[in-house]
């Protein structure tokens, strides 16, 4: 018995830390889904684009004005499918894997899920891709990291579209005055503490799924074959430890913030035209950190939906993708005055 359970815990161990790879003969399932049920001529595929070292996954589609989506934790791409769908009719639709989700690479260094690192990966992937200036749009995590672009690299943002969460330094600002903000993010100190082997032990890869996409499936707002894409994109423990490398870089104990944190910096604005969206049931809002954020911004608008937690670019999404396309035309080159 003991042997078994030494050798046991060996094998975890070692498999704990086997890096995770990535099988880029196979098509990724999430875009045949989508390709197969498209209509007209919009081109989904797939690539990867490696910058110091690590590669990006990405899927785009369509042609035009290129619309950059970012997702959240715990999540890949495909949390855009309803807007992905939506606009790649008129313009070229980029949807990424974040680094550590999806089929992206899962460095083990924390460092490399810095924001500014990302940033940076984001910015050559766009040079890549032949694109100068871009609309953005982030979910959760995705939403920091889309404003934080937007204020890093202004002159490469036409919009901004930041949905269910701040900015970076928006939301540090509330961890530092707000008491509420600190206890309702007290669930970054434990997400920093797992482990492979601990998010097995979890289950953790069920709880995703049951937190976040069952409801949607079983309201309807996800059909089932898109739920199992979910499903799977997200069960991979090590996968998800790499996706929490987004905290641990990020977001350091309220107790020890300073000011080399506040990424870009502590007072960057937002200079391009942003809007915000938010379901008012949203457990992450905090109106210290919104507040600070449209501080910051030199022209922004709030679209908040009654009765919508986390998702509602998913339960609202037809309202949503109604609101983006004017935020979006109306910052568009081709109708300046």
């Amino acid at each position: 018995m003991l042997l078994a359970v030494l050798l046991g815990g060996s094998g975890t161990y070692i498999w704990a830390k086997l890096p995770v790879t990535v099988d880029r003969e196979k098509a990724d399932a999430a875009v045949e889904l989508l390709a197969n049920r498209s209509v007209g001529e919009l081109g989904y595929k797939e690539g990867y684009f490696e910058h110091e070292g690590r590669s990006l996954h990405y899927v785009e589609a369509g042609t035009g004005e290129p619309i950059v989506f970012l997702h959240g934790f715990p999540s890949f791409w495909f949390s855009f499918l309803r807007q992905v769908e939506h606009f790649g009719g008129d313009y070229r639709v980029i949807a990424i894997d974040g680094l550590g989700a999806g089929k992206s690479d899962a460095p083990s260094n924390v460092e490399a899920y810095q924001l500014e690192a990302m940033g940076a990966h984001l910015a050559a992937l766009l040079d890549h891709l032949g694109e100068e200036r871009i609309h953005i749009v982030g979910h959760d995590w995705g939403s920091a990291f889309a404003i934080g672009f937007a204020q890093s690299y202004p002159d490469r943002v036409l919009s901004v579209t930041g949905i269910s969460a701040p900015a970076l330094n928006a939301s540090l600002h509330a961890l530092e005055v707000d008491p509420k903000a600190r206890k309702s993010a007290a669930y970054v100190e434990r997400f920093k503490r797992a482990n492979p082997p601990l998010l097995v032990l979890l289950g953790t890869a069920a709880s995703i799924y049951d937190g976040a996409y069952r409801p949607l499936v079983e309201d309807g707002k996800l059909s089932p074959d898109e739920g199992t894409l979910f499903r799977n994109g997200t069960s991979d423990a090590k996968r998800t430890n790499a996706h929490i490398n987004w905290y641990r870089a990020n977001i350091p104990h309220p107790d020890d913030l300073s000011e080399t944190d506040f990424w870009p910096s502590r007072d960057a604005r937002v200079t391009a035209p942003a809007l915000y969206i938010w379901g008012d049931d949203d457990p992450i809002y905090n109106k210290v950190a919104m507040d600070r954020l449209t501080i910051l911004s030199d022209q922004s608008r709030m679209v908040t939906f009654p009765g919508v937690g986390h998702w509602p670019h998913v339960r609202r999404a037809e309202e949503v993708n109604i609101a983006m396309a004017e935020h979006i035309a109306a910052a568009s080159p081709a109708n300046a005055d």
